[in-house]
């Protein structure tokens, strides 16, 4: 019997292909708002640091206006560095929303041409069982035919 061949193999592999496509552009999409994420989880640290830093040198007497001004510029800034990497990730969640949705579709394109795949490779493998079956009694017929035959031949 021939081997197993499907088809519509290379539409499977296209799909899948496609798939695969779509996962690593949400990838990439995921991965710049993390970094985004980071980057404001960053300048929260260094805000506490130099909040810490700065609290000590008042508590210890040890702080100047210009210290005051560039702490409070540093916090200014860095807040608005915050919110500006925060509306930069709301305003991907629409077009992470799209490729996910994109996504979803490639993978259910995919799986139709997977199970019809899986569905012919279980036809195939019956009818293979099948014929060997057959061929098993084929042999066997032959086997106790011939037997019988010698049998009778020997009285």
């Amino acid at each position: 019997m021939k081997k197993f061949k499907f088809r519509l193999q290379r539409l499977l592999d296209i799909r899948e292909a496609r798939e695969k496509e779509i996962k690593n552009e949400l990838a990439k999409l995921i991965s710049v708002q993390n970094r985004e994420r980071s980057r404001q989880d960053d300048l929260r640290k260094r805000i506490e640091e130099q909040k810490n830093k700065y609290s000590g040198k008042m508590r210890s007497g040890r702080y100047s206006i210009s210290e005051a001004v560039m702490y409070e510029r540093f916090v200014d800034v860095s807040l608005r560095a915050i919110d500006a990497a925060e509306d930069r990730i709301l305003a991907m969640e629409p077009e992470i929303r799209m490729v996910r949705e994109r996504l979803v579709q490639a993978s259910r394109e995919r799986k139709v041409v997977d199970k019809l795949k899986e569905r012919r490779k279980r036809e195939y493998n019956d009818l293979a069982g099948r014929e060997i079956a057959k061929e098993n009694d084929d042999m066997n017929q032959k086997i106790y035919a011939r037997r019988a035959a010698e049998a009778g031949g020997e009285r």
